[in-house]
């Protein structure tokens, strides 16, 4: 069998791209895969990202209060409390993944995501079921983060298990072209929504649309992943017993030092995104007093393109090493973040759409190289649970309450820049993680070996 790390590791020079070795078919089947994985996370992102995009509305909708920060913080405090039921939902469905199946958990998480998220869409507001609204809310806000905890961790597993070795990386971002993708269909049909309803009736009734739409959305993603068959990976862990023991012992105690490894990086990688990125949004309209429609819509288009970019950015790592580009993102956050947020303010003369592509830059990058990263950090026998717990953990910390922190920061500093300021400290954390990152651990199982798909 040959391993990955015959080729160069994440701190070398990565080889010349090649897929040798695998015929016509296979090479077929890891671009459907690399595409069902990516519009899987379309569609959860889309999910997840919904409440962000407008939890101005939601705030005024589920929570009764006359100062209309507090409930700005409070509605983010609820954003943020979906992410402490990612690391149960990463222990679940990696479970799942390394015990039977990586198919069967994406399976699985994206029929609930679109579930929970429609039932949002028809949630009473707190006039007509008072205290008891914001209450169902938050179960339904938990009960995303429990599908989120599997949801791109998993993908990436079933993405990387499945490329050949010298292309992990260009076929890895295709999961994380989808999140970006996912969120910035968000924040797009949320714009649209608004400009075609009017403000008035998007606060009335107008933010439900969205999340009505999640259902459909879900289905259809879920009769794609239905036709993929199982990875290369877990077929030879059946056939050898490795998916016989216990992922979530394997990886908290047996692969402590990777997840912690993970922890830090996916801090700095989820950290950077969520300020920079999904919460952004919330900034621009309440911060600067930007049209929401001008925030939303420009936020969408950038990162659309640039999601475009991450496939083409993951392929620069595998040819010079996934370490110093993903180092080389994080020192662009820690040069860029504070000129960029200067850039966005309605005074400062520079274009909207010219400021945030240059804050974006460093994004296109992390997010493009850093989940192929976190899935060579761990061998065969738990590497859905590790990679799925390590990332939940990191979320938690970077992506669940980095909107929180930020809107915080700045509340209690009178900052502007104080979003800026926290994502390139973030940003440092990477940095610092990245020098105890070693070579891949992902063995290169050919196709062919996968298990046929299962047909109804």
């Amino acid at each position: 069998m040959k391993r990955l790390t015959e080729t160069p590791d994440l701190s070398t020079e990565g080889a010349r791209i090649s897929t040798t070795g695998r015929g016509p078919a296979q090479k077929r089947a890891v671009w459907k895969t690399a595409i069902a994985g990516g519009a899987g996370s379309v569609i959860e992102y889309y999910d997840f990202s919904l409440y962000a995009n407008l939890a101005i509305y939601l705030s005024a909708a589920f929570l009764s209060r006359s100062d209309p920060g507090t409930a700005l913080l409070d509605t983010l405090a609820v954003f943020g409390s979906g992410f402490l039921m990612r690391p149960v939902g990463a222990l679940f469905f990696g479970w799942l993944g390394d015990r039977h199946g990586r198919r069967t958990s994406l399976l699985t998480s994206v029929v609930l995501m679109g579930l929970a998220s429609s039932a949002v869409g028809i949630l009473p507001t707190y006039a007509a079921l008072g205290v008891a609204a914001p209450l169902l809310l938050l179960v339904l806000r938990l009960l995303q983060g429990f599908c989120a905890g599997g949801e791109a961790s998993g993908a990436s597993t079933y993405i990387a298990e499945s490329a050949p070795a010298r292309l992990r990386g260009f076929f890895g971002a295709f999961n994380p072209a989808g999140i970006a993708i996912g969120t910035a269909t968000a924040g797009g049909l949320a714009a649209v929504v608004s400009a075609v309803v009017g403000s008035a009736a998007m606060s009335e009734w107008g933010w439900r649309v969205p999340f009505l739409l999640s259902l459909p959305l879900s289905f259809a993603v879920l009769f794609l992943r239905s036709r993929l068959p199982e990875s290369a990976q877990f077929a030879k862990n059946v056939r050898t017993g490795v998916a016989a023991g216990s992922p979530i012992r394997a990886a908290l105690v047996g692969e402590w030092r990777a997840v912690v490894k993970l922890v830090l990086l996916a801090f700095s990688m989820t950290c950077t995104a969520y300020v920079g990125h999904v919460y952004l949004n919330t900034y621009l309209t309440a911060q600067l007093h930007r049209p929401a429609e001008e925030a939303l819509g420009t936020n969408s288009i950038i990162t659309v393109v640039f999601a475009l970019l991450m496939p083409c950015a993951a392929w620069v790592s595998d040819r010079f090493g996934r370490r110093r580009i993903y180092g080389a993102a994080m020192v662009g956050y820690i040069v860029l973040a504070i000129p960029a947020f200067q850039w966005m303010a309605p005074d400062s003369g520079v274009p909207l759409a010219l400021a945030m592509a240059v804050s974006f830059i460093p994004w296109v990058f992390a997010q493009a190289v850093g989940y192929p990263l976190f899935t060579e950090l761990f061998g065969a026998k738990a590497r859905m649970t590790g990679v799925a717990f390590g990332f939940a953990l990191g979320t938690i910390l970077g992506g669940g309450f980095g909107p929180y922190v930020a809107q915080l920061l700045m509340t209690a500093t009178h900052w502007n820049l104080a979003p800026a300021a926290y994502m390139a400290a973030a940003a440092l954390v990477g940095l610092i993680a990245l020098r105890f990152v070693g070579p891949s651990r992902i063995d290169d199982v050919p196709a062919e070996t996968a298990a046929e798909p299962e047909r109804d």
